[in-house]
């Protein structure tokens, strides 16, 4: 038989379960793709069609022959503003790093440590 402590510990986890399970749940909703593009829809409603005549409109491609309209959800792609900048330096250490290996092989090769 339980006795009245192992009782309230199962209500204790069972409580803590359905928490975390909550929890969860509104993450996922908060997170989904589909819930973002309603409430950007809801925005763009609310903000009248002047805003959506400054944008343009998007290309369609030509319906198939059953007359099914073919549509791809479009997401913009994000670029961080000092996103290339960041590129270009890589691509400058990675080139400085190989030509700084190729002078201490050079240089190692003149002392003659590659020599048998």
């Amino acid at each position: 038989m339980a006795t009245q402590l192992d009782i309230i510990r199962r209500q204790a986890e069972g409580a803590l379960r359905g928490a975390a399970s909550r929890a969860s749940g509104s993450l996922r909703r908060d997170s989904s793709l589909v819930n973002q593009v309603s409430r950007l829809a809801g925005h763009a409603a609310k903000a009248g069609p002047a805003a959506s005549e400054s944008r343009p409109e998007p290309t369609s491609s030509p319906p198939a022959p059953d007359g099914y309209q073919r549509r791809s959800p479009v997401q913009p792609l994000r670029v961080a503003p000092d996103y290339h900048r960041r590129q270009v330096m890589r691509i400058i250490a990675a080139a400085a790093t190989v030509v700084a290996i190729c002078v201490g092989i050079y240089l190692l090769n003149r002392l003659g440590l590659f020599e048998r």
